[in-house]
Order: C-alpha cells, then structure tokens, then sequence
C-alpha cells in the first residue's frame, strides 16, 4: 500500500487516499476492513454523500451506485460501494476498483444534474425569446458550420437582416456546458456582441473570464432587454 498518499486507521477501517476525484475535486477516500482471512474494501458512503450534495436526487444515485457496481464486479450495501472477500496480495486493484467506481457513480449523478438543469435554462431562453420576437424568426438546435470546418450547434439562433446572425446559448458553470459552448462561440466569426451566452446563477471566475473571451455574457432576467432587443424590431 506503499503507493498511496495516506493511510489511517478510523471506526470504518483503514482509510486510504486515493488519486480519484468527485465533483469537488475532494479525493476519493477508500477503506479496507480485516474480514477474517480476507478483507473487505469500501468507500464509506462517499459516492453517495457526494451525488446527494451536487444531485440530490435518489432515483439517480441508485441507478449509478448499481451500474458501476456491476461494471466494477462490486456490491451495494447500505449505499456504500464494496468488493468483500479481498485477498492480500489483491487489495492493491480491489482499492483502486471501489475507487474508480465510487468516483465514476458521483460524477455521473453530477452530470445528469448538470443536464437538467441545462434544459430547464435552454426552455426559460426559449419563452422569453418567443415573447419578443415572432416564433418564425426562431430557430431551435441551430447547427452552423464554423471556421473549422466542424459543425457548431447552438441552443437558439434569430434571423435579422442577414439570415440567422444572433446566436444565443446558455450556459453554467459545469464543464460538460461550458467547454462545448466555448468552442461553438470561438468557432463562429461573428462579432461578440451577437454571440450571447445567458446564464441563471453566477458563474465561476474561471469560467466568466474565459467565455467573455469569446461571447458576450447576458444574465437570464436580463436577456429582454439585450441585443434581442433590437432584434424584435427587425
């Protein structure tokens, strides 16, 4: 066990550090339990507490509990991932399994969460948009293809006088929105001022300063009376 960051000995067993990582970029923490001539590996629940505090939604983490432990050849108990029946001379892979899976299952609740929570913002653009200007104008999954070469989707695009020229996206703090939204808006040579990236809550520092690189970044209770503004009176 050498190879690992720490080890310490607690109520749960042996708590070893590991170099996987939830959604908080906390470690993956993993225990080993004596079990008579074997051991039993666990990660304390922490899957779970980490897909409650970023998912909460006990449906999913379930779901993801039981498909990585069947991927990883673990069982559930009482919401903790654990391989039983350990022998020594395999503890070092049956560690890193419980942590892989228990890593794998929080991140998959947080982004389903963070899906959600993506199609709940792309529908409360899409009302206020549809309330200024005409449906017809409108268009939805809008794909266009950028300087690439690749095609670039984006959640809303209005027509103005030169065809479909505001392209609006929106957007969160999680990477699996942000990074493709990034490189749609970069990939797109239009002025910034007609690529707008609406948000719902406040954004991380990182994430703010790298997308006003590329866009013009609009507050959802703001987006009225931005550029589409102008684009209701075309």
């Amino acid at each position: 066990m050498a190879g690992f960051e720490a080890c310490e000995p607690t109520l749960d067993g042996a708590r070893i550090a590991t170099h996987c990582l939830y959604p908080s970029f906390e470690s993956v923490h993993v225990y080993v339990v004596k079990d008579g001539d074997a051991f039993i590996v666990h990660d304390g629940k922490g899957a779970y507490h980490a897909a409650w505090a970023h998912g909460r939604d006990e449906r999913a983490i379930a779901k993801a509990l039981g498909s990585e432990a069947a991927h990883y050849h673990l069982v559930v108990e009482k919401n903790r991932l654990e391989l039983r029946n350990v022998a020594a001379g395999w503890l070092r892979p049956a560690i890193l399994a419980v942590a892989n899976a228990s890593a794998s299952a929080a991140n998959f609740v947080m982004a389903r969460a963070a899906f959600a929570a993506d199609d709940d913002l792309v529908a409360k653009i899409g009302a206020i948009l549809s309330r200024k200007i005409s449906p017809s104008r409108i268009a939805k999954d809008y794909i266009i293809r950028g300087s690439s070469g690749g095609d670039r989707h984006f959640d809303y695009a209005v027509r103005g006088h030169d065809g479909y020229d505001l392209l609006v996206n929106g957007i969160t703090s999680h990477h699996a929105s942000y990074a493709a939204k990034y490189v749609a808006f970069s990939d797109v040579e239009t002025d910034v001022s007609n690529k707008i990236a609406v948000r719902d809550a406040p954004l991380k520092t990182d994430v703010e300063s790298l997308m006003l690189k590329v866009a013009t970044i609009v507050p959802l209770t703001a987006l009225a009376g931005s550029k589409v503004r102008a684009y209701a009176e075309v």
